[in-house]
């Protein structure tokens, strides 16, 4: 009894219903209230069932005439509605309605849609059910037939007068001059709006900020939706996940310059700047349909309606003053982490046997773009077999910040005995709070392996088979070299003797030769393509798991990582407007940078909103590909120019 007073309180408060608002006008509403729960009380409720049903204004429509046809739901939730097509006819609507009542004990309720149909032509037809939600369950209405015969020669409103016994009253009543709309659409504007509020708007490159889309609110919509999404040039962008509410949840309610709204937090996302200066973020447009009450110009304004208004709106634009990062104290190995981090690096075992597994878990833990950070390029002794690391991202994007973790595993495992020094590492990043940078440092390590060398399976069977004196293939060699008498100790035997010793020291006065920057550059671009390429395969994994978000990270790590070791910059300094310039100089085709653009526009896009669509997935796949495979033979037949 008491959850119905406050639903039926609520009700009022949303001024859908006529008779409630004639009520309301004229009585206290704390005194209607009373009464209310009283006749409640002394009262049996009984339900009425539920139906939806379909009417038309009439079943002979002139050809020169509007009618009306109303789908209404009766003593049910209606949770979602779907109208039919009206084939034949131009449609204008629905204006929507809610009307409660209590008659001798007996409630109901009914929510009615009505849409305005001008025919097109004469004929018989038949206007389809509608479908709804009502209570959990599908419903459909009844059919409506109507009949479309000549055009009358009397207009419309002429015959609505002539057959209307209170005209003489409606022409007293009627206002000299309607609700305009010009008027409507201030009132709209006034009271239906959405900013776009910024964590800060001074902030380091590749620092993030946090934008907050807020719609805020005075009159009921119906709908609302995303007609232009910012694009956000100059950053890299995250979206978060919104906290999910109960759909009977009520609105927060906020004051905005000295008036109170509800207020819907619509999207949410975090920016890193990729490049400095003044950068302006356009705004997010929307469209809904308000519900405006409007005046019945019969009645003098004495009684109401809802009025459905079609409106189009975007938020206020923002700038942001985006500082360069500072040169002075800028370490060498500094990559472009910007945020606040905290590093560990450890090996599991400093003392293991030949063919041990030895592990090394790089760890970096904090706030900022994580996504950025990749594997630290660390050289180790030629006598350990060291495999690709593993990487295990672990973030957290349903706040107002970027954190989280991401750890890199090295798998070690030495092929000969020793004691070998594993290289130091230095890991810099420039620190938003204390406007300098930080270096973390894992110290060379000392790692002793007990053992021999073993031989390889190929050896051992050498050895197998010259024991067993199997005349196979190249062992017959050995035969027709010993049944040589002048073969030991000539030329040839001498010569074959003293290769390994000559090839050891070639070796050993080569082997630790350090590289010119040039040729580093040279090696880098070498192996781009290839480090892409097999980015691609883990992304090809991630569209056959239906893994989206992964999916599109990965092709964004992919393009960003061979364009920056193809064209030779920097993680710091990366940027579309970068890239594009670089790649005009290398003489490539406009078309593809284009095309590079938008598929990178595609994959940022996609992990803020996701779609779902695999289509979508398999067609940036390959057009990730063709754009990796074209780059790579337009830069190499540039090279060759």
């Amino acid at each position: 009894m008491k959850q119905f007073e406050n639903y039926f309180t609520k009700k009022i408060k949303t001024h859908n219903n006529l008779w409630v608002n004639f009520i309301f006008r004229f009585s206290d509403f704390q005194i209607f209230k009373l009464l209310l729960f009283v006749l409640l009380l002394t009262t049996n409720y009984v339900s009425v069932a539920q139906r939806f049903t379909a009417t038309a204004q009439g079943k002979e429509i002139p050809l020169n005439y509007t009618f009306d046809v109303t789908f209404t739901v009766e003593n049910g939730d209606l949770q979602k509605f779907a109208p039919p097509r009206f084939d034949g006819f131009d449609v204008m609507g629905p204006s929507t309605s809610q009307n409660y009542s209590i008659i001798n004990g007996r409630t109901s309720k009914s929510v009615s849609y009505t849409y305005t149909l001008q025919p097109k032509k004469q004929g018989d037809f038949v206007i389809p059910p509608a479908t709804a939600i009502v209570n959990g369950n599908q419903m459909q209405s009844n059919a409506v037939a109507v009949k479309i015969i000549a055009p009358a020669k009397q207009s419309q409103q002429q015959a609505m007068q002539s057959n209307d016994p209170f005209d003489v009253f409606r022409q007293m009543q009627r206002p000299r001059q309607q609700t305009s709309e010009d008027d409507i659409k201030k009132a709209v504007e006034k009271n239906v709006f959405v900013r776009v509020i910024p964590s800060k708007s001074s902030l380091y490159q590749g620092d993030q900020v946090t934008l907050s889309y807020k719609l805020y609110y005075r009159m009921q919509l119906n709908g609302i939706q995303a007609t232009k999404m910012p694009s956000y040039n100059g950053f890299l962008s995250e979206e978060f996940k919104l906290p999910e509410r109960h759909p009977e949840d009520e609105p927060e309610v906020e004051t905005y310059e000295g008036k109170k709204y509800y207020t819907a937090e619509l999207k949410r996302v975090t920016l890193f700047p990729t490049k400095s200066g003044k950068i302006n973020i356009d705004p997010i447009e929307l469209q809904s349909q308000v519900l405006v009450e409007v005046p019945d110009p019969y009645f003098g304004g004495f009684f109401s309606s809802l009025q459905a208004y079609d409106y189009t709106f975007k938020s206020n634009t923002i700038d942001l003053d985006i500082k360069p990062l500072p040169e002075k104290n800028k370490p060498a190995t500094f990559s472009g982490a910007v945020g606040k981090f905290s590093f560990s690096a450890e090996y599991d075992k400093t003392k293991c046997n030949v063919g041990d597994e030895i592990s090394l878990k790089v760890t970096y833990t904090g706030t900022g773009n994580l996504k950025l950070i990749t594997a630290p390029k660390l050289q180790f002794p030629e006598e350990f077999e060291a495999y690709e690391p593993k990487t295990k991202d672990n973030y957290q994007n349903n706040g107002s910040v970027v954190t989280g973790s991401k750890t890199f595993e090295y798998i070690l495992v030495p092929q000969d005995g020793g004691i070998f020094k594993l290289p130091k590492y230095e890991f810099a990043y420039f620190d938003v709070e204390k406007g300098d940078y930080v270096k973390y440092t894992l110290p060379e390590t000392t790692i002793e392996v007990t053992g021999k060398a073993k031989l390889s399976e190929n050896v051992v069977n050498f050895f197998k088979r010259e024991k067993e004196n199997i005349p196979k293939g190249i062992y017959g060699i050995k035969n027709q070299y010993a049944n040589q008498t002048d073969f030991v100790g000539g030329t040839t035997f001498w010569a074959l003797t003293a290769s390994p010793f000559v090839l050891f020291l070639v070796g050993f006065f080569f082997r630790k030769r350090d590289y010119s920057e040039s040729e580093l550059l040279s090696m880098r671009r070498s192996k781009a393509n290839k480090i892409a390429l097999k980015r691609m395969a883990t992304a090809k994994k991630l569209l056959q798991q239906k893994n989206e978000q992964g999916f599109y990270n990965e092709v964004i790590r992919a393009l960003w990582q061979y364009l920056s070791d193809k064209l030779y910059i920097p993680q710091s300094e990366l940027s579309k407007e970068n890239i594009a310039d670089k790649l005009q100089l290398k003489n490539v085709a406009a078309d593809k940078i284009d095309a590079l653009k938008q598929t990178l526009d595609t994959c940022e896009q996609s992990l803020f909103s996701p779609v779902g669509q695999q289509d979508a997935m398999q067609q940036t796949y390959s057009k990730a590909i063709e754009l990796i495979i074209d780059f790579e033979e337009q830069l190499k037949s540039n090279l060759k120019i």
